[in-house]
């Protein structure tokens, strides 16, 4: 009898070019309604749950006899009930280096793009030809600017790494990495009140837990200067997306960067996308060529190895 992969998300596209292997070791089940009913009805006998932003819920592990594990199609496992997984000891495998570089480069273009005002110079000059200089369209240098990163894992370690390539003063905020880190003669860590209040930039490259749910929200903006610019590349939950609105409108901040969203996709009335101190990108800061091919590899990598009865590489929880 042939293992069963359920395969969620279809818009992701995930594994596209390897279901005609997969499908000659396993039966492979696209679901493609967002509705836990049906997807806990198609887990019942499944080996194998392949998903990237469905919610796994409890429920949905509780129906599956005889899962072998779920695999993430990314870094990120706050979609699934990871506790729920744990308790059932289904290992949860996800993808942690694929776009790690990927990502920083993202968040630094966006950085780069606030301090120049790319987007704006490029959108004004292209409706009128030409401009002269003018306190609206002059832009800060970086080089000696304090950027402040909240988390300073894979990514936010990637992203001091180019920061301080650029003259910056790196400041860091995670009570869970070493504090005293080899090599890092110009990296202070802080707490978050002070890296918030005295930042010229700050990017919170933390994953999403019930910590860091909504950590960035109004007295958190009423800290923070009014020259400075926020980039979020993380996830959107992280920031409180009123009081974020709401710092934007009475100029409490500078600008903002944002590649996701604490709902997505956008509706096309957002008020950010009518904010020329504003730049917004699609979630699409991991998307390159070679990062899409790394993230194909180890997903594929995952879901052979609880094919075959191995342990996969990169399990995040323990089981």
């Amino acid at each position: 009898m042939k293992q069963k992969i359920v395969r969620t998300d279809p818009d992701m596209r995930i594994l596209e070019g390897s279901l005609d292997d997969l499908r000659r070791l396993a039966q492979v089940v696209t679901v493609d309604v967002h509705d836990k009913d049906t997807l806990t009805r198609q887990v019942t006998d499944a080996d194998i749950i392949l998903t990237c932003y469905e919610p796994i819920t409890a429920q949905v592990i509780g129906a599956a006899k005889r899962l072998k594990g779920i695999v993430k199609y990314g870094v990120g496992v706050d979609s699934i009930d990871v506790a729920a997984a744990t308790e059932k000891g289904v290992p949860v495998v996800h993808c942690p280096n694929y776009g790690s570089d990927t990502v920083a480069d993202h968040c630094f273009a966006l950085l780069m793009a606030l301090a120049r005002k790319v987007v704006f110079l490029n959108n004004t000059m292209k409706q009128q030809g030409w401009m002269w200089p003018e306190a609206q369209y002059q832009g800060v240098d970086i080089k000696g600017k304090t950027i402040g990163i909240i988390g300073l894992g894979r990514i936010g370690t990637a992203m001091a790494r180019r920061c301080q390539g650029f003259g910056m003063k790196i400041v860091a905020y995670d009570p869970y990495v070493d504090q005293n880190p080899t090599g890092w003669d110009d990296l202070k860590f802080v707490p978050l009140k002070e890296l918030l209040a005295n930042s010229d930039f700050i990017a919170p490259l933390c994953v999403l837990t019930e910590e860091t749910d909504g950590m960035i929200g109004p007295e958190e903006f009423v800290l923070m200067k009014k020259t400075m610019f926020l980039i979020d590349v993380s996830r959107g939950a992280i920031v409180n997306k009123a009081a974020l609105i709401e710092a934007l409108e009475q100029n409490r901040i500078a600008g903002a960067g944002f590649d996701v969203f604490p709902d997505e996709p956008l509706q096309p009335n957002h008020p950010l996308l009518k904010m020329d101190n504003v730049i917004v990108t699609p979630h699409l800061a991991y998307y390159t060529r070679e990062a899409w091919q790394r993230l194909e590899h180890d997903t594929l990598a995952g879901v052979m190895a609880l094919l075959e009865d191995r342990e996969p590489e990169h399990v995040k929880n323990p089981v």
